[in-house]
């Protein structure tokens, strides 16, 4: 019985290890303003996400604590199931923890930092209600970890700012359910033309430049 219970702990703290690793790698590789636009539209997930991507801090608090317990339990698990298999053999037992090694660097690191970085948005929101429920899992050590932390460094809000590249890149495609009219595409783009070239962007530049196209 103690074995099952051992193997289903290893495979429970190496899930929450990929789960931390990729959720952190596709947290940083989204567009804030398509999150917002999609949370303005009522996406719940978007909802989430934009909630943890406003304080980041707090975030990124809670995934470390996470992968560091993940890290412990996986590495304690995984050297008592080796002595339980291979209670005489050394070598035996150093070919298991390289191996163990190996699984928690490429499979709950590399690969889910891979695959949440190649479509962030889409990844994202698959796993905007994990996500939800881990964080409030760990809220109560994010919270202490956060006020000793407050106690020492002075944190300064974060400001947002819109820049042409955030623009272009919610024109660049719809393939991840971005919803814009095609009306406020060709005021975005209209805005970004008369940016490039100098021109004063008024109400009256726009919808007379879009009305005569």
């Amino acid at each position: 019985m103690l074995p099952v219970l051992l193997v289903l702990l290893l495979v429970a703290s190496a899930s929450l290890a990929a789960f931390c690793a990729g959720v952190e790698t596709g947290l940083l590789s989204l567009n804030r303003m398509r999150v917002t636009h999609m949370a303005r539209e009522g996406s719940r997930a978007a909802k989430t996400l934009a909630a943890a991507l406003a304080d980041m801090p707090r975030t990124m608090t809670a995934l470390l604590i996470g992968n560091n317990l993940a890290a412990v339990v996986f590495s304690s698990v995984s050297a008592a199931l080796a002595q339980r298999a291979f209670p005489g053999s050394a070598f035996s037992r150093t070919a298991w923890s390289v191996s163990a090694a190996f699984t928690m660097l490429y499979l709950c690191e590399f690969l889910p930092k891979r695959i949440c970085a190649a479509r962030p948005l889409r990844r994202m929101l698959a796993l905007a209600n994990p996500w939800k429920v881990f964080s409030a899992a760990v809220a109560p050590f994010s919270a202490a970890a956060m006020a000793v932390i407050g106690a020492f460094f002075r944190r300064t809000p974060p400001r947002e700012q819109l820049t042409a590249n955030n623009l272009l890149r919610i024109l660049q495609d719809r393939k991840d359910g971005v919803r814009i009219t095609d009306f406020e595409s060709a005021l975005i783009s209209r805005i970004l033309v008369l940016r490039k070239k100098g021109q004063p962007v008024t109400p009256e530049s726009v919808l007379c430049a879009i009305d005569d196209e």
